[in-house]
């Protein structure tokens, strides 16, 4: 199979693709976002996707097409093109989508009658997309990494003059409601309230037009009075250098996270990963084996599970060494690569 890319603008995926000598083509694909429900939002998609859908199908023709695969649930214009040009068409779904109900039915309904098959990045994507797609037609593949690529012994003490004295916890995600932003505020507050040498660090940034929200997460720690004890790092790509940094890593999110690679990240770096019991990392960690699962937006109830770990360095260290070992053997690149080079052959061929 000879790859052919076809992206709605020039960017850094790109520039990678280019350098592994993979062909790139540039189309404005009409991807689904939020900010088009509404009515002249629906008006701009609907004519995207018509100009997308006619430029695809003239490069499918052009091209000799024998298979499409779409990247993500907000795509839809992949599934159409396969069933006019009659080409196998496969759904990679790396999203949990719960609202609007309109939408939910819509999408799914619509990934249902144009794939061959569907590709789900974790079981609880799978289970959510059983509601309104034959099981047999989606298989469940992880994504995997390339530990080795992120190997670094950096971190960033000296640079944000941390005490040493004090604990260091930290999340990394996108500035957004479901992430949990606010929920790992309400939980540094609990803690605080039991152990007052601790530090929090947050990484991450809001999507332009929702910088709103990272205001309103530094007004929270001012009405808490916790700013001392928050360093709030934005946008970086030293990702590593980062959890290196911490000895614990919280991703709280308030809505099934389909499969939150920074968890992956998090725990080749030997960390202790903490997670809300919902979504992937339900698969990605068991439970005080190679992680702790906390409960959903009740930030006293988990401050009682994490507390015990904040003072039990040999315990910490001991889920770390699991969690690293887990990522290896489960959640491999090689092992991805493996899975999903199988399931596009089959595909192909049958």
């Amino acid at each position: 199979m000879i790859p052919l890319v076809v992206l709605s603008e020039d960017g850094l995926l790109s520039q990678a693709l280019k350098k592994e000598h993979i062909e790139v083509r540039f189309i404005k694909l009409g991807i689904i976002r939020r900010k088009y429900f509404n009515f002249k939002g629906l008006i701009n998609r609907f004519r995207t996707l018509w100009i997308a859908k006619n430029q695809l199908t003239r490069l499918c023709i052009q091209e000799n097409i024998d298979l499409i695969y779409s990247n993500t649930a907000a795509v839809i214009v992949g599934g159409w093109v396969a069933r006019k040009c009659r080409l196998k068409h496969i759904f990679h779904i790396h999203e949990i989508i719960q609202s609007p109900r309109w939408f939910v039915y819509l999408i799914h309904k619509m990934i249902a009658r144009n794939a061959n098959h569907v590709i789900a990045v974790s079981r609880a994507v799978k289970d959510h997309l059983s509601t309104f797609i034959p099981q047999h037609k989606i298989s469940v593949i992880y994504n995997g990494l390339d530990y080795s690529s992120l190997s670094s012994n950096q971190n960033l003490s000296k640079e944000l003059s941390l005490r040493p004295n004090h604990l260091i916890i930290g999340m990394i995600a996108r500035v957004h409601p479901w992430k949990g932003q606010s929920y790992f505020i309400d939980l540094a507050e609990a803690l605080l309230q039991k152990k007052s040498a601790l530090t929090f660090i947050m990484v991450g940034d809001a999507y332009p037009g929702n910088e709103y929200l990272y205001d309103e997460l530094n007004a929270k720690l001012d009405t808490l009075g916790l700013k001392s004890h928050f360093i709030n790092l934005g946008y970086r790509e030293d990702i590593m250098a980062i959890l290196n940094t911490l000895d614990l890593f919280i991703l709280p999110s308030t809505a099934p996270d389909p499969f939150p690679t920074v968890i992956l990240e998090a725990m080749s770096c030997k960390k202790t990963v903490i997670a809300t019991a919902q979504g992937g990392a339900l698969e990605m960690i068991d439970h005080q084996v190679s992680g702790i699962h906390i409960p959903l937006d009740n930030a006293q109830e988990a401050a009682k599970i994490i507390f015990p770990y904040l003072s039990d360095e040999k315990i910490r260290r001991t889920m770390g060494q699991v969690a690293q070992q887990k990522v290896n053997t489960d959640f491999s690149l090689a092992s991805f690569e493996k899975n999903i080079l199988l399931l596009l052959t089959a595909i192909h061929e049958d």
